[in-house]
């Protein structure tokens, strides 16, 4: 069972690699982004990299995270439930936290106006 903890932190605090753990105890990935909106305070959610083989990037919505922590971000959601999320593509969300700027896009998302 995944040790729940850790104190508790703001989504500007998730670090990159950090593991991501579905409701049902099982790491699912690790942080590979933030997707957010800084200046404006708008946490849209966190791109992973899957565990399974695909290793592909998927997009977990800030209404699926039940908590974070200074180790881990913890999803609401079971394992079956984070591996059906769709692959996350890139384009126009700024990484937060991390050295340099990196573009993310997500089918539902609006482009802004920075």
């Amino acid at each position: 069972m995944v040790e729940q903890l850790d104190e508790e932190v703001s989504w500007r605090d998730i670090t990159l690699h950090s593991p991501v753990f579905s409701s049902d105890g099982q790491q699912v990935g690790e942080v590979v982004e933030v997707a957010a909106l800084d200046q404006e305070d708008i946490f849209h959610g966190i791109v992973f990299k899957s565990s399974r083989v695909s290793l592909q990037h998927h997009l977990a919505p800030a209404a699926d995270i039940a908590r974070i922590t200074v180790k881990a971000v913890y999803l609401s959601v079971d394992a079956d439930a984070a591996a059906a999320y769709p692959e996350f593509h890139e384009l126009h969300i700024e990484r937060v936290g991390l050295k340099g700027l990196w573009r993310w896009k997500h089918y539902s998302w609006k482009d802004s106006k920075e």
